[in-house]
């Protein structure tokens, strides 16, 4: 088994597909609906790679990678966004790669997230 992925989405249609395409590529994947979520999945699992939305209700990807880079500092992270009320793509950029170790914008092909996921490791 490769590395174990936290993947934090909302969207519960987006998260089964991406948790299917990763277990298909022998990853471990756990899925949370929102930050809360994936933090207390945290306390419970030894986590490789955070996966996140960014916008999300009751806690956000921003608020939760300021809360793992606190706590987990060695953990890797994959901001995603579909870019909406964060602006034009270079504010995203700007602003994913603060928060971030790597980051996609929706929509995007699996091999784009195989690819960051793999120079990460």
């Amino acid at each position: 088994m490769k590395s174990k992925i936290l993947l934090v989405d909302d969207d519960d249609g987006f998260r089964a597909s991406i948790i299917i395409c990763l277990t298909l590529e022998d990853y471990s994947v756990i899925g949370a609906s929102n930050g809360i979520e994936a933090l207390e999945v945290m306390l419970d699992q030894e986590i490789d790679i955070l996966i996140t939305d960014i916008l999300m209700p009751e806690m956000d990807g921003i608020e939760l990678a300021l809360k793992i880079k606190k706590e987990y500092p060695q953990l890797k992270t994959i901001g995603i966004t579909g870019g909406g009320m964060l602006g034009d793509s270079e504010n995203v950029s700007k602003m994913s790669k603060a928060f971030f170790s790597s980051y996609l914008k929706k929509p995007f092909e699996s091999n784009e997230l195989l690819e960051k996921i793999e120079a990460l490791i």
